[in-house]
């Protein structure tokens, strides 16, 4: 008798163990899957920021309209957030590492066909789509990655994986300018499938955390205790009816084994009618649509989306100091380096608040937006260069805050549970948003004629998004103080 209760206990606790997710360990290999992550985000943002200065290569190479050449540029920067939906969906049936791998393949494939491009529309679709496709998908994973591997230590460890996003904004230019003047547009683009063929290279390192029911079914087994007895116990817990339809013992049983084996439950023949609501349902967790029920979570988004709209004016801060403030090119590139290098800082501090002074995400959020909003407002008044360095400045410590909180607010609004689900959605909605914003902001400066506009209605942005996150804030201290109501009532209750 003593025997069987140890065996059944220890059954049950196989079943929890197996119920768990992998955990974080806050460090070890962690931290090499952190400097891969900013490798990758180094990359990415290198390549997305350089489509200005990869522009001018284009036309003296094809005589097709600047409307067109530039479509190239909005691909790279639009799928670079556009594509982490399908990040995701891979993310659904594939590990981290491989997802990774996959995606410099693409990019290399990609970059690769279009060096050897005969006209514009097949470079378009090779190194636009195809490389564009390749770093959002390795963008949104490499941020995924990081954020799982570290829990205690997750705001330092986003932080220096973003500095690779900032340190690829301060050479972005230098970089693919050099290689047009030397190896010209062909070969600008082979160094380039080179660079995309790295993210292979990182993207090994990026090993997935051990499920701890394998481990944990090892180590009762070497003590005696068979792992076929956590199966017994996972068919007493599952539920014989769910949803309305019967599922079959048989069935069952024949999930289970192939569980232990290490199969894909796809592969296993199901005796379970499969009809078109089960299929739609499926796709419908898969994408996440329950997280649009939840308000906090859309008004975070809608805040990225005004965040968004407020970048894209730093795009124009060179043309602006060239155009109407009469400021040497060389000036106007310094100001990118600048704007590049306090982003890093942004960053690396972002880290420091959160784990050693131990401000609140929402609070740096606020911070960092009013810094925004503050700069753009007086940024089209500073015509020189000595008053203009310093909003530039501000602005970039303000988007590398900003840019590292987006995974840490969609964690604490949407769990972790649902995470990647949430950051898919918001970093496609951000995607849209960075995608038509270049395109209206230039409509508006054809149209008047001056950057005025386009520098306080990114001010006005900015100040939306506090109002947005605010109103968030006011709802979790409601939410909040019911909860403690609910509590006390019942502990008060007899």
């Amino acid at each position: 008798m003593v025997s069987q209760s140890t065996k059944s206990e220890t059954s049950v606790k196989d079943v929890e163990r197996y119920q768990k997710q992998a955990t974080a360990r806050d460090g070890g290999w962690g931290w090499v899957v952190c400097f891969a992550a900013a490798s990758i985000c180094f990359i990415v943002v290198c390549l997305s920021n350089s489509v200005g200065i990869l522009l001018i290569g284009l036309r003296r190479v094809f005589d097709d309209p600047v409307s067109k050449l530039s479509l190239i540029g909005a691909l790279l920067v639009g799928l670079s957030m556009l594509a982490a939906p399908v990040a995701s969906i891979l993310l659904n049936y594939f590990n981290h590492r491989t997802v990774l791998i996959f995606a410099g393949l693409l990019g290399f494939t990609g970059a690769v066909l279009g060096a050897f491009s005969t006209n514009i529309d097949m470079l378009i679709v090779t190194y636009g789509f195809m490389s564009g496709v390749s770093l959002g998908i390795s963008y949104f994973t490499c941020q995924i990655i990081t954020g799982l591997y570290f829990d205690k230590k997750r705001a330092t460890a986003i932080g220096i994986t973003n500095c690779g996003g900032g340190l690829g904004t301060m050479t972005a230019g230098i970089f693919v300018d050099y290689l047009l003047d030397f190896y010209g547009l062909r070969g600008t683009l082979l160094i380039i499938s080179g660079l995309l063929l790295n993210v292979i290279v990182f993207g090994a390192l990026c090993r997935p955390l051990k499920n701890p029911f394998k481990d944990g079914a090892k180590a009762e087994y070497t003590h005696g205790t068979s792992p076929h007895s956590a199966r017994n116990a996972v068919e007493k817990k599952l539920p014989k009816e769910t949803n309305g339809e019967i599922i079959d013992n048989e069935n069952t049983k024949s999930l289970l084994a192939a569980e232990e084996n290490g199969m894909k439950n796809e592969s296993i023949p199901e005796k379970q009618k499969i009809d078109g609501s089960l299929i739609l349902k499926r796709c419908f967790e898969i994408i996440g649509v329950e997280l649009f029920k939840n308000a906090n979570f859309m008004l975070l988004v809608t805040c990225y989306v005004l965040f968004a709209y407020t970048v894209i004016m730093t795009t124009y801060i060179p043309p602006m100091c060239v155009w109407s403030f009469g400021m040497s090119q060389r000036k106007s590139a310094i100001l990118v380096t600048l704007h590049g290098l306090f982003a890093i800082v942004g960053e690396l501090s972002f880290g420091v608040f959160m784990d050693l002074l131990h401000f609140t995400s929402a609070k740096i959020f606020i911070f960092a937006l009013l810094l925004l909003s503050s700069s753009a407002f007086l940024m089209p008044h500073c015509d020189q260069f000595e008053y203009i360095a310093p909003l530039v400045c501000m602005v970039g410590l303000s988007i590398g805050l900003i840019v590292s909180l987006r995974l840490i607010l969609t964690t604490e609004i949407a769990s972790k549970e649902h995470a990647t689900k949430a950051y898919s959605i918001l970093s496609f909605i951000s995607g849209i948003s960075y995608f038509t914003s270049s395109p209206l902001i230039g409509s508006i400066f054809d149209t008047t004629k001056s950057f005025l506009i386009v520098f306080y209605g990114g001010g006005v942005c900015a100040l939306i998004a506090i109002i947005l996150f605010l109103f968030i804030t006011y709802r979790d201290r409601c939410c909040k103080k019911c909860l403690q109501k609910k509590s006390t009532g019942i502990n008060s209750s007899p």
